[in-house]
């Protein structure tokens, strides 16, 4: 695996290499804003003022924009510990949901007029779940991190996010602090990249543990955080992730190939201490367990849509190469 990351590319070459161009058109007003999110066009006719964010890490990534005000409501908040320094006004917003989307009533009930999603699983109308045409017809477009897209889910990036931002940013009329947001990212990901320095990546595996189960994870946003984090993910091109980027896999799969780290995503403390004691369990022949090299990074780190993903790419970083 090549460890260096890409060169820093302009927002420009990011948001057309994602299919997420940002387009202006003018309506009567003269303020029409019209994106595309998962080959859908997004139109705002005004800038929107009640939004619903579907997922804690969406919701960081309005108050970074300086719109924490406008989210009425969030979902799934207990899939994640917001970040420290955004704790407080993430925390503050109502939850409508702690584990799963909300339904479709009340999602609607929350009056929303625009409603942000870092996957499209949460706009599922056969679970229940308000459709895009639901929202549309209630004034409230919705809007998908382009890392979460479905033809783009196995494949996304922390970079994606820097499209997002800037869609964001001419959505909600604060495109100068959007780039701002985009600059910082940069540098901080270039910090990143000095972390690792020269070193070979680290053979590592990424899992999920729940309910007992293990869940490797073969690609996706998480693999991008090891990668970019100085990690080489050990599932790369297995078919078991073909038409999805998680699986279920035995112990004895991961035990074959003597990982030298584990990365897992954890959504507590308490789910931390319980994935810790798993895999120092049942997968104590391999290296990673043996020297103790199990890196936690919180659940909302390595979500689509979320510019925490680099927080994430940090944390690891400094764990395999610090």
């Amino acid at each position: 695996m090549k460890r260096t990351i890409p060169p820093l590319l302009t927002v420009a070459v990011i948001a057309a290499g994602c299919g997420s161009v940002t387009t202006e058109s003018s309506g009567d007003d003269g303020d029409s804003v019209t994106v595309e999110s998962c080959g859908r066009e997004v139109t705002v006719t005004a800038v929107p003022e009640r939004v619903v964010s579907m997922h804690p890490s969406l919701t960081e990534l309005m108050v970074q924009l300086g719109l924490g005000d406008r989210v009425v409501a969030q979902a799934q908040d207990a899939l994640g510990e917001p970040s420290p320094e955004l704790a407080e006004e993430v925390q503050a917003i109502t939850s409508i949901s702690a584990d799963s989307p909300p339904t479709r009533e009340d999602l609607l009930a929350q009056d929303p007029d625009f409603v942000i999603s870092g996957t499209e699983y949460e706009f599922s109308t056969d679970q229940g779940f308000a459709g895009y045409d639901a929202l549309e017809q209630a004034g409230a477009p919705a809007y998908v991190a382009t890392a979460g897209c479905i033809d783009r889910r196995s494949e996304g990036t922390v970079a994606d996010t820097l499209a997002d931002v800037e869609n964001l940013g001419r959505i909600f009329d604060v495109s100068d602090r959007a780039d701002e947001l985009i600059a910082q990212a940069e540098q901080d990901l270039a910090e990143i990249d000095e972390i690792v320095g020269d070193d070979e990546p680290v053979r590592a595996v990424q899992v999920y543990v729940e309910g007992g189960k293990l869940y490797a994870i073969g690609g996706a946003v998480e693999i991008d955080v090891l990668r970019l984090g100085g990690g080489e993910n050990l599932f790369a091109g297995d078919s078991r992730f073909d038409d999805f980027f998680a699986a279920e896999v035995n112990p004895e799969v991961v035990v074959d190939l003597q990982p030298d780290a584990f990365v897992f995503a954890v959504n507590d403390a308490a789910h931390e201490q319980e994935t810790r004691a798993y895999l120092e369990r049942t997968l104590a022949e391999t290296p990673a367990a043996q020297n103790g090299l199990l890196v936690a990074v919180d659940n909302t780190y390595v979500q689509p849509g979320t510019l925490s993903g680099i927080t994430g790419a940090r944390l690891v970083a400094e764990a395999l190469h610090g």
